[in-house]
């Protein structure tokens, strides 16, 4: 593995799991200050709504600075507002510096995914990926069993703290990876230039309509994924009658899965659009057996196959859009589709919060895997006729 692959995944690596202490030490602080679980539920609506703000416009600008430094300075601006969010106990406050947190973490992921794109050669983005979601599976597990261990020692507030830390190494990490050198960086964005960039992105997907339907079905596969998983909590302890403490256990199955899918994508390198297809199979097939599931071993057989499959719909789809679209464009295109699945996840969550009043979760749930399994026959019908692609 080169300096530069190794840098960018600690990089990532780090930064991922100051995440996961961030957000969970911040529910805690807004729960203790505020006694109020619906603080604390506001907070997981900032994501989506800083996609919406950012999108229509983060991809043109994206595409025409120098990525390597905006990637430097979003993660050095995110520690100096996570350093001044713990010097505070006003509510309001605290609400819109994580609301500006989270607008630059939207910048990040999408800069941060273009700059790999660029940077990591073509024949080796499939295993980087496989490297990538590997190191995002296990901040999943890590993040929450390293909050704890400060929460042991300390407080939240020095957990937020050791976030802020990470960060600023995540940024020195990413320093030592090299410029990209293009003509057409560091050019000047205006309202006319992103008008532009959307009849751009408009044109292309129009004209190649077979990667527009990849990115639709990706799009709704993670909004249906975000709508079950939303329920998961509730149904796991409503419904299948789990303890804090087993459920906690059957999170853990996931990232497991997760992680073993990851380490298969390493060892064997499938054709991304195999892997979307089975994967999303196999993904429909984990939830139909956690959403008729009437034990725990049934609802953590299902949770470890979603998650293992769920690893190979990732891996595959981020390598598909590398290979599918121009370097040059990727950062337009891919955050002008992500508004549109911000919107439709935001639509989709609110009619879920009105279903759980008047239908039963396990009846949401498997509404939720019926339409998944339509997808997956979706992507079965664009898996026969696109299989002989070159990507």
């Amino acid at each position: 593995m080169t300096r530069t692959k190794i840098y960018l995944l600690t990089s990532f690596f780090i930064a991922n799991i100051g995440e996961w202490v961030y957000f969970i030490a911040l529910n805690l602080i807004i729960l203790a200050l505020t006694s109020s679980a619906t603080s604390v539920t506001i907070l997981y609506l900032f994501m989506p709504i800083a996609m919406l703000v950012t999108n229509s416009w983060a991809g043109s600008f994206v595409d025409r600075v120098n990525i390597k430094k905006l990637v430097i300075y979003l993660h050095l601006l995110r520690a100096i507002l996570i350093l001044i969010l713990v010097m505070t106990t006003h509510m309001l406050t605290i609400y819109i510096l994580t609301f500006f947190i989270q607008i630059f973490t939207a910048i990040y992921t999408n800069a941060i995914f273009v700059y790999s794109t660029k940077v990591i050669s073509e024949n080796e983005q499939q295993r980087f990926n496989a490297w990538r979601s590997m190191a995002q599976s296990s901040g999943f597990i890590l993040g929450p069993m390293i909050t704890g261990l400060f929460f042991f020692i300390g407080t939240a507030h020095l957990a937020i703290v050791m976030n802020s830390i990470a960060l600023i190494i995540a940024a020195l990490l990413l320093g030592k990876c090299p410029h990209i050198s293009e003509t057409g960086i560091q050019q000047r964005v205006t309202f006319a230039t992103i008008q532009a960039d959307w009849r751009i992105v408009y044109l292309y997907a129009h004209k190649h309509l077979s990667i527009s339907f990849i990115f639709i079905l990706n799009g709704l596969f993670i909004v249906c994924l975000t709508a079950i998983d939303s329920l998961e909590a509730a149904f796991a302890t409503r419904t299948l009658q789990m303890s804090e403490s087993t459920y906690g256990l059957l999170v853990s199955i996931a990232g497991i899965g997760f992680i073993a899918g990851s380490i298969c994508n390493m060892k064997w390198l499938v054709k991304p659009l195999n892997a979307i297809f089975y994967g999303v199979l196999c993904c429909s097939v984990g939830y139909l057996c956690y959403g008729l599931a009437q034990n725990w071993w049934m609802a953590a057989l299902g949770f470890f196959i979603l998650s293992f499959a769920n690893s190979f719909v990732s891996v595959g789809f981020m390598t598909y859009i590398q290979q599918a679209l121009p370097a040059a464009m990727l950062g337009r295109f891919t955050a002008i589709f992500s508004l549109l699945e911000a919107f439709t996840t935001i639509t989709i969550l609110l009619l879920l919060s009105i279903g759980t009043q008047i239908i039963s979760l396990r009846i949401l749930v498997l509404l939720g895997t019926c339409l998944l399994w339509g997808l997956a026959f979706l992507y079965g019908v664009y898996y026969i006729k696109h299989r002989s692609a070159v990507y």
